[in-house]
């Protein structure tokens, strides 16, 4: 990898950073910003120590130092007085999951009062370029069939089908599973899509 430590948005109000093991105390306050989406998938809300356990859990096969998780910033609140590392988002993968030619997103969230401003697109977008860089192009991950607006994101964003799990156990809930794949493609700037 030539640089794993951060990469950026076309938006200069928000800063993306890795984030490691002493940063769980921040990533935690934004899991507990995010429940929604705990409770649909798991049926409960994110244990207390989850961020610890998102640096910890990882494939069979890989170890903690094949997952990257990435922590969005909103820079404009950083400059508010007693607003240190204003973390608003995540996307966590798994680098040569399943293979040496894929990264695996295993998860991205935002703080509620930033979704559907377009920054969950940005986001992605950023975090696929910088996979560019890097020589990667081959992206999967999965979604459940519950959640709808995650699956609508990821056709947005040029992901397929490739793979349907028919119940599987998420907490105290069963879900319809999706596996998706998408192979990622340097867009120059005449073949940029027009943001809607």
């Amino acid at each position: 990898m030539k640089n794993i430590t951060s990469f950026t948005l076309d938006n200069p109000s928000y800063s993306v950073k890795q984030l490691f093991y002493e940063d769980a105390p921040v990533l935690q306050k934004l899991y507990e910003q995010c429940n929604d989406f705990a409770i649909l998938t798991d049926g409960v809300a994110f244990s207390p120590t989850a961020a610890r356990e998102e640096f910890d859990t990882v494939p069979e096969g890989k170890t903690p130092a094949d997952n990257y998780i990435f922590g969005l910033c909103d820079s404009q609140a950083r400059r508010k007085p007693n607003r240190h590392n204003t973390l608003i988002g995540m996307l966590a993968a798994y680098q040569e999951y399943p293979d040496k030619q894929t990264w695996w997103l295993g998860m991205m969230m935002l703080a509620p009062k930033y979704r559907n401003k377009g920054l969950g697109t940005d986001f992605y977008r950023a975090f696929e370029r910088w996979l560019l860089s890097q020589g990667i192009q081959q992206i999967s991950l999965c979604a459940i069939e519950a959640n709808s607006l995650a699956l609508e994101f990821w056709f947005k964003m040029g992901f397929s089908i490739t793979r349907t799990i028919p119940a599987k156990q998420f907490g105290i809930k069963n879900h319809k599973v999706y596996v998706f794949n998408r192979t990622a493609i340097r867009l120059t700037p005449s073949l940029r899509i027009a943001k809607s």
